[in-house]
């Protein structure tokens, strides 16, 4: 009788722990909107949370094409004609710390809701200068 009741107690308490984790990981879930930035200015705007299936976004530049599939609630740089092609090895954007950036094409794909830094008046990146 008495390991009824232990049983039954712990397992209120670990339905009460997972309801509670679940809860919070759905209210404190980052924003999936992402950016597509080519030369500094915003191409697109992308809700990842409401995408179904598959679409190739293609960019142009000054060494050839970048195409970005975005598919399934996720974004990558499927190619790129740049030599080095780390955007491509880059995979899937998974957080805000780590963008998909091309630099010989100038793109770059994002979170919006991330703090990089960006001045909130102009947009622009602030660099800080090596001595």
């Amino acid at each position: 009788m008495k390991n009824r009741i232990w049983i039954t107690v712990f397992s209120v308490a670990a339905l009460l722990c997972l309801g509670v984790w679940l809860f919070i990981s759905n209210v404190s879930s980052p924003s999936r909107v992402v950016g597509i930035y080519k030369d500094g200015s915003l191409v697109e705007k992308i809700d990842l949370n409401s995408v179904t299936g598959e679409r190739e976004i293609t960019l142009s530049g000054e060494y050839g094409d970048n195409v970005i599939l975005v598919s399934n609630g996720h974004i990558k740089m499927k190619s790129a004609d740049c030599p080095d092609k780390l955007c491509v090895e880059h995979g899937e954007l998974k957080s805000s710390s780590s963008p998909i950036v091309c630099l010989p094409n100038k793109v770059v794909i994002k979170f919006e809701n991330s703090t990089d830094g960006a001045d909130a008046k102009t947009g622009e990146i602030k660099c800080i200068p090596r001595n």
